[in-house]
């Protein structure tokens, strides 16, 4: 508890400082229903602590978000004398593990402007905000849901975010506001973690919208200002460029941030406050994370216009392919930029923090997303999910109790290029998934990345069941069945059910495949790898379908 009381020692003396008073011992608010044994105030000595889920999931209350009922989600805001909060006593290790950890990395907030809003608002009740009330909740939120891994449910969380969510309308109206802005894209980046993604996407749109209308997309703005003021509103514009393209992306809708509308420079490649830079624990990496995502969204952009525009439409097969080579190009270029030892499991478990692994998580998988749209093999594409189908059908694999029949491809279209280094890079995002502390937050996140990931190694072990890495990706996919079994309930029914099934199914044939090979050549060395325990036998024959 030391260096927590000598941490908070300096909080304090800063507020002092920044408001030119002493916080006096009377000075607390009227508490919400928080239990302190919610608050982890053990960070200051392992200021990586990210709790993993410690409740069963409960979605069942989940309600999914459409376009067309998401304006019934902007629920009334709240009157002044309803803005309540935690005593600072609480509050002050919540904020401060959240600019100790998130906010170093995705630095949504300028930490000192925020402190000194904090202070005001528990110094004097006239002081008190709409807006400074929704940026505090939305910091609980983020250090709730993120950093510990609560779940919707939890009381502290939800508490949070609804206060937060009552704000809403009145942040989206309310114009030439920085802090509403911070508000808002707060907000998208907890519902895209969640079932409630539909309303990030909407969000979305409104962000951009203030960041234009703020002019965070001008240079020209920057004049004038203190450079700790243009290095803030730029780090702010990338980051609404960032979740604009990204939600683009999961959603096929058009981004609203356009690439000749901006004149901005990316993120500095070598920031004085070290902000964006996710740091080795041996403080021997230091890679700038929000330039190399500002990077990637331009990526992104490209990859939505060959995909979803609606020039996308009239494209030519040679036009379409020399979109995807140039593409590809830039996404070799980008992936050179990332030190090597981040471009492995092992690198990153070894070398980074817990949320800095998520956040290379959250990288890797966007990345692979990506690779395996503009090759055509994301399994939520009907194309591919119907060739995937084909490997089910005895026409194309003929099972059998002894040794199953070799793959007849006269009935498939052939792999598409790229495909050895798609599959490289989806075992990459499937060994992180499955190292991970599964949150629902990383849940939500990442499954529909994760999923076709899964089916693509199982593919290839299909179509090449004696490659080098079969033992491997034998022992990945394992990982990955026990830990998509496990969660799967919480997640809607179809289409993942549906998936998961057709994943089992296509298992029991990559296996197959693999037993048919060794046997061809009298190879059994990897007979153990491939052995099955009698409660995994029959969840396969459950799973196979008799015709």
């Amino acid at each position: 508890m030391t260096a927590l009381e000598e941490r908070l020692a300096n909080i304090e003396a800063l507020l002092t400082a920044l408001g030119g008073r002493t916080l006096g011992a009377s000075q607390t608010q009227p508490g919400l229903d928080i239990p302190l044994s919610d608050i982890d105030v053990s960070g200051s000595s392992n200021s990586w602590g990210i709790s993993p889920i410690q409740t069963p999931l409960d979605l069942a209350q989940c309600q999914h978000t459409t376009f067309s009922n998401a304006g019934s989600q902007l629920t009334k805001a709240a009157s002044s004398d309803q803005l309540e909060l935690a005593p600072l006593s609480e509050v002050l290790p919540l904020v401060d593990n959240y600019f100790r950890n998130y906010n170093t990395i995705i630095p949504l907030f300028e930490e000192n402007a925020f402190m000194r809003m904090l202070l005001d608002w528990y110094s004097s009740s006239t002081k008190r905000s709409t807006v400074a009330w929704a940026a505090i909740n939305v910091v609980l939120a983020i250090n709730y849901r993120i950093l510990e891994g609560k779940t919707v449910d939890d009381p502290a969380f939800s508490q949070t975010i609804r206060n937060a969510r009552s704000t809403m309308s009145e942040l989206m109206m309310q114009g030439q506001d920085l802090m509403g802005l911070q508000v808002l894209l707060g907000m998208v980046i907890l519902f895209q973690g969640s079932s409630e993604v539909q309303l990030a996407i909407v969000l979305t749109g409104s962000v951009i919208r203030l960041a234009q209308s703020l002019r965070l997309n001008s240079k020209k703005v920057l004049t004038g200002l203190s450079k700790s003021e243009q290095a803030h509103r730029t780090r702010l514009f990338w980051l609404t460029y960032i979740y604009d393209r990204e939600m683009a992306q999961r959603s096929q809708c058009p981004y609203q941030q356009a690439d000749c509308e901006t004149d901005m420079d990316l993120p500095e490649a070598n920031p004085e406050e070290d902000l964006g830079i996710i740091t080795s624990s041996t403080d021997t990496i230091q890679f700038n994370y929000l330039r190399s995502c500002a990077k990637f969204a331009f990526i992104q952009g490209k990859a939505h216009d060959l995909l979803y525009s609606q020039k996308s439409h009239t494209l030519t097969p040679e036009s379409k392919a020399r979109s995807i080579a140039l593409i590809e190009e830039l996404l070799k270029e980008w992936v050179e930029e990332i030190p090597p030892v981040l471009h492995t499991t092992e690198g990153i478990n070894k070398t980074l923090s817990p949320l800095a692994r998520v956040m290379m998580t959250n990288l890797w998988s966007r990345h692979i997303e990506t690779r395996i749209k503009i090759h055509s093999i994301f399994t939520f594409e009907d194309t591919w999910i119907n060739r995937v189908r084909r490997y089910l059908s005895p026409a194309v694999i003929d099972i059998s109790d002894d040794i199953d029949g070799e793959v007849k491809r006269a009935d498939l279209t052939p792999l598409p290029a790229g495909w050895g280094e798609c599959v490289g890079n989806a075992r990459v995002c499937l060994e992180l998934i499955s190292s991970a502390k599964l949150t629902e937050y990383i849940l939500w996140l990442h499954t529909c990345t994760a999923l076709p990931c899964l089916i693509l190694i199982i593919v290839n072990m299909i179509e090449f069941p004696d490659h080098d890495l079969v033992t491997q990706d034998r022992k990945l996919l394992d990982s990955c069945f026990g830990v998509f079994d496990g969660v799967m309930k919480y997640l809607p029914k179809e289409p993942f059910d549906t998936i998961l099934s057709i994943s089992h199914q296509l298992d029991r044939r990559a296996k197959g495949q693999v037993y048919r090979t060794m046997l061809g050549k009298g190879d059994m060395s990897y007979q153990e790898d491939f052995q099955m325990s009698p409660s995994t036998a029959w969840a396969l024959l459950d799973d196979i379908e008799f015709q």
